[in-house]
């Protein structure tokens, strides 16, 4: 019934389509996608049937009690800085930071770079390959629907943050100690709990921009089968 219900909505006219409202979720299974977690750690899917976000979300989730806390979030920001930090200096300095981008997580840098779009809509030839200077604050949850202004990393997170781990560097020395990574967790989560619930649940997580882009992929594989069955 579930899946006739949403078929409907599928096939209903472009005007019924333009009404605000949340996207439907797609009937079949909508393929899992790369995840990065808010404080830059990659979580690539294992299988048709696995899901990123989920298992971030229970390693994050120290004390097993279905919420995130603040407090798990910087825990969890330790944990990855640490497996970042490889000469355990106590600080993130630019060879690992770009270890980072090229090793860890090296999906990021194929969209850090946006062109400045002139008023026909063409890019400007000198700004093809002008880089956007790093974000600094986590930008809101859900920027941007499908990848549309969505920025390296923020492409498969819930913040649109270009880069997570460089963003942490506070106050832009090139150096970004634990406790900089740890204020950037803790910044993060607020930005993920406007409404100061102080306890994330994953039910009130955000989609991504990826997973928003793989569920209107899956919909519209409905749409086509069902165009072929009404041929």
């Amino acid at each position: 019934m579930r899946s006739a219900f949403l078929l409907a909505l599928l096939l209903a006219s472009p005007a019924a389509a333009r009404r605000d409202g949340p996207t439907p979720v797609c009937p079949e299974a909508v393929r899992p996608v790369l995840f990065l977690s808010p404080m830059g750690e990659p979580f690539r899917p294992k299988g048709d049937g696995d899901d990123p976000v989920r298992r971030w979300f229970d390693q994050a989730d120290r004390n097993k009690d279905g919420v995130l806390t603040v407090g798990e979030l910087m825990l969890d920001g330790d944990r990855f800085f640490a497996t970042l930090d490889k000469d355990k200096s106590g600080e993130l300095l630019p060879d690992e930071v770009s270890a980072y981008e090229q090793d860890v997580a090296p999906e990021i840098r194929l969209y850090q770079r946006r062109p400045e779009r002139p008023a026909d809509g063409g890019a400007k030839d000198e700004d093809r390959d002008r880089p956007r200077p790093a974000k600094r604050r986590s930008g809101r949850p859900g920027a941007g629907a499908g990848y549309d202004g969505a920025i390296g990393a923020g492409r498969y997170a819930f913040l649109n943050i270009p880069n997570p781990v460089a963003a942490a560097d506070g106050d832009l020395n090139r150096a970004i100690t634990a406790q900089e990574f740890r204020a950037a967790a803790a910044e993060r989560f607020a930005d993920l709990d406007p409404q100061q619930t102080k306890a994330l649940s994953f039910a009130q997580l955000p989609r991504t921009p990826a997973q928003i882009a793989a569920n209107a992929a899956c919909l519209e594989r409905v749409k086509e089968k069902a165009k072929e069955k009404r041929r």
